[in-house]
């Protein structure tokens, strides 16, 4: 018989990628869960540091119709747009 007092973990991981832990977190939370750490990630080597990235992600942004990829990592295609608007900055067309 499974007990139901089971002790909750105080993280949980995906890939290499540690977050706090909270009692439910849908798929739809936990996948932009994902799409922001990877584009976090692309951003901190495009813009130098993960400070700016995070700084970045969250302001207005002219290659995103002035929407901050923040609003744009919804879903899939909204992430493709801007893992292709990071490489633009990488490559100085934006």
């Amino acid at each position: 018989m499974h007990s139901s007092a089971q002790s909750k973990p105080d993280s949980w991981a995906i890939g290499t990628k540690s977050f706090p832990a909270a009692k439910c977190l849908s798929r739809h939370h936990q996948a932009y869960l994902v799409r922001r750490d990877m584009i976090l990630d692309q951003a901190a080597v495009v813009l130098g540091s993960r400070d700016h990235a995070e700084q970045w992600f969250n302001k207005p942004a002219r290659g995103l119709d002035y929407q901050p990829p923040c609003s744009v990592v919804n879903d899939e295609h909204g992430c493709q747009r801007i893992r292709e608007y990071l490489g633009r900055i990488e490559h100085g067309i934006y």
